[in-house]
């Protein structure tokens, strides 16, 4: 039985539900400061109504008024702007209760962190935002942002926190004198020597290993079908 990294879903979701370092990595991701946590949850259904297409969240957590998400995307999944696109509808249409002002819509952060360029930019970071093409400078403070990492490419960013958070997602190294991924590589640790836990999350595992099977020979038959 393999170990699990942390790109794997359930070891991501399992880190991500200790306060330290889920706080460590909404903070080093979007460069804001958290400072009082209100809740986090993981793996958090939604399904904005009825009959509805459902969203099934890696980590959200609740800071400073604030929503924050953040995922773990190890394989192309259909077009990642439109999947940010109806994530953000379906937080946005959870947050605001019926009758409900659209101004007490809380600011919310998405972030993806990639094994890939999934997004197609060819950067590490990729910042989407809503902005007036006809005045750029101006801020409409729609109170969302979403980020996307693509940890493949972090030898291009300079030294730095970032850097060493996609070298380790991309290597699993170590960085020397950096706290929080020590302490992420502790807990990987030791949840992997705890076989009992590792055991009952392999079927989820299996599940997502086949899920990425599945979208990658769907992505070369496309690219296959391109070319004819």
């Amino acid at each position: 039985m393999r170990d699990l990294t942390f790109t794997d879903g359930p070891m991501f979701q399992h880190l991500m539900g200790n306060e330290e370092i889920c706080k460590g990595v909404v903070e080093r991701v979007l460069g804001l400061k958290v400072t009082e946590v209100e809740n986090i949850v993981t793996e958090q259904s939604i399904e904005p109504r009825l009959g509805s297409h459902g969203v099934r969240l890696d980590a959200m957590m609740a800071a400073d008024g604030r929503t924050y998400d953040v995922e773990v995307q190890t394989y192309q999944q259909g077009r990642l702007a439109r999947r940010l696109r109806y994530y953000q509808a379906s937080l946005d249409v959870t947050a605001l209760g019926k009758g409900r002002d659209y101004d007490l819509l809380p600011e919310t952060y998405v972030a993806f962190i990639c094994t890939g360029d999934f997004l197609g930019t060819k950067l590490p970071i990729s910042t989407l935002d809503i902005c007036c093409r006809e005045a750029l400078d101006f801020d409409c403070r729609h109170g969302f942002r979403w980020v996307i990492l693509d940890a493949s490419r972090w030898d291009s960013l300079e030294p730095g926190p970032m850097r060493r958070l996609l070298q380790f997602v991309a290597t699993g190294v170590v960085p020397r004198d950096d706290a929080l991924l020590s302490l992420v590589s502790d807990e990987m640790d030791a949840a992997n020597a705890d076989a009992a836990w590792k055991e009952e999350m392999m079927p989820f595992l299996t599940l997502e290993e086949d899920a990425k099977i599945q979208a990658r020979i769907s992505y070369e038959d496309g690219k296959a079908e391109g070319r004819v």
